[in-house]
């Protein structure tokens, strides 16, 4: 809890360093949070497939998803400090933070524009070409930030 609470103190503060129990702490209360949203959205998405014609579960689903992005919206600062401490703590310069950040935001583009595409039901335009690299590309620097994120300390706490 300690170092729950160090996070939300230093909510601004993008200097510094956070050691590894500060940053996974961090993570691991976010998926504490975000899992089960999701898993409440996929059960009504499942129970009700398209719930369009369900007023009471198209309320539930949308209330859900503008609360868990609402989540996401104010969480988002902390998790970007702690990211960036941690990133400092393990010696590594976080302006990398970039690589992902671009492409997580053009994958998010991409999607965003198939998913524009295809709503008249018409097949698949061009934009398949660069979607799936892109997630693959996106997955593989989150793996390989995971591991860089794992590094131990790199400064002596004396």
């Amino acid at each position: 809890m300690k170092a729950l609470a160090d996070t939300f103190r230093r909510y601004f503060q993008f200097r510094g360093r956070a050691d590894r129990r500060e940053f996974w702490t961090w993570v691991l209360a976010m998926l504490a949070v975000s899992v089960p949203v999701v898993c409440v959205l996929a059960v009504i998405a499942f129970l009700f497939g398209n719930t369009a014609g369900h007023p009471v579960a198209e309320g539930a689903f949308h209330a859900t998803i503008v609360l868990l992005g609402l989540f996401w919206l104010v969480m988002f600062l902390p998790s970007l400090t702690v990211t960036i401490r941690r990133l400092r703590d393990a010696g590594i310069n976080p302006w990398l933070l970039i690589i992902p950040a671009t492409l997580g935001i053009g994958t998010f583009l991409a999607l965003f524009d198939r998913a524009l595409s295809n709503m008249d039901g018409s097949a698949p335009d061009f934009t398949d070409a660069f979607v799936y690299p892109l997630v693959g590309m996106n997955a593989l620097t989150g793996m390989i930030f995971l591991i860089l994120l794992c590094k131990p300390s790199n400064f002596n706490k004396d």
